[in-house]
């Protein structure tokens, strides 16, 4: 099987770059760090690290310090990247770039080279949609709404749903929560990927599974929870949500190292499944200093695929995200083709990694 390409934020952010000299939307000097930083949706040290890959690259001169960026125009390059300005995409997300899970910039990087191959040119923002209780003036001037621009939002939520009705964007989730609202969404079910660990843990004879719910949204959390309830009666296990799925509006290593805490202390968990590698960082930190061994004596389960987790030893056992698939339904929406149920809601591929076994005689 062919690798998938990883990009770090600063080559994806050095590419919406070339794109917008491909179409020539600047004539012969770049716009400073900090237009470019809120363009494309990542800070500036990253702007900066990605002009410099474009100067190594050929696509850009640097005529010294304090001194904007100048274009190297070469005819043939740019009729390579094959642009049309009259069509455009923007990402939303509500963090810049380089904070968004691994997982999430494959499919981001691998849609964008799709789009722009077609003739789109793309853009990022970056708006905090995930705090802001109704939708806000500023969006109006930093979302542009016409008939030839698409919008994605990155793990969309109801407020900027309910401002692209009311602005009659199109705009489509990548992930997220619509809550009822019109806008259409593209991404894996978190519940479905929790249905599978579950039955994939009560199988090897788990009854005493922990799944944390830090900073998770009520609707989004309820669906979780219903999932494990209903796994674990069919078992014959009696479900309690303070044990089972414990909950917290916050997600800091304290909470998670209380949540771990308080159900050792109560009856020690056989297996914990996580939603967020940074919550499998401080629940091993505590697993160590209780001498809890993985999969000897516990067994993890990561939903959210992520970079980091490939380093972890042993194995982990996770869900992998369909990034090409994503990324093609993404596509069909953007250029306006109608979406099949099976790329509204891709099916992600279990890897059951070293991390699982039977409960130990110790639990």
């Amino acid at each position: 099987m062919a690798r998938i390409e990883r990009k770090t934020a600063a080559e994806m952010a050095a590419d919406a770059i070339k794109t917008e000299i491909a179409i020539g939307r600047w004539s012969g000097r770049l716009p400073g760090s900090r237009v470019l930083a809120a363009e494309t949706g990542v800070s500036q040290p990253t702007v900066t690290a990605a002009l410099a890959l474009l100067v190594e690259q050929g696509w850009l001169e640097h005529p010294g310090d304090r001194k904007a960026f100048r274009i190297r125009h070469d005819p043939r390059r740019v009729a390579e990247m094959k642009p049309h300005r009259d069509r455009r995409l923007i990402f939303v997300t509500h963090e810049e770039l380089g904070d968004l899970p691994d997982t999430t910039r494959k499919v981001i990087d691998a849609t964008r080279r799709r789009v722009a191959e077609l003739g789109w040119s793309v853009e990022f923002r970056t708006i905090d949609f995930v705090h802001a209780k109704t939708p806000r003036r500023s969006w109006d001037d930093l979302l542009p709404v016409d008939t030839e621009t698409s919008m994605i939002a990155v793990f969309g939520r109801p407020v900027i749903a309910e401002w692209a009705e009311r602005r009659s964007a199109r705009m489509l989730f990548l992930g997220g929560i619509t809550q009822g609202h019109s806008i259409p969404a593209i991404g894996l079910k978190s519940s479905m990927m929790v249905d599978e660990a579950m039955e994939r843990l009560i199988a090897l004879g788990h009854r005493q599974i922990v799944l944390p719910l830090c900073q998770r949204p009520p609707t989004f959390a309820a669906s979780i929870k219903d999932v494990v309830s209903k796994r674990l009666e069919a078992a014959g296990v009696i479900y309690v949500a303070s044990y089972h799925t414990p909950e917290s509006e916050y997600m800091t290593p304290e909470v998670t190292w209380r949540m771990m805490e308080t159900a050792f202390a109560r009856t020690a968990p056989t297996a914990l499944v996580f939603l967020d590698w940074k919550e499998l960082v401080t629940a091993s930190c505590l697993l160590s200093k209780l001498g809890v061994r993985i999969p000897e004596d516990l067994s993890v389960i990561l939903l959210n695929e992520q970079m980091e987790a490939d380093w972890f030893v042993p194995k982990l056992a996770c869900f992998r995200f369909p990034i090409k698939r994503l990324a093609s339904a993404l596509t069909t929406w953007v250029e306006g083709k109608p979406l099949t149920p099976d790329q509204r809601q891709p099916r992600a591929d279990f890897e059951s990694g070293e991390s699982l076994a039977p409960p130990s005689a110790r639990a």
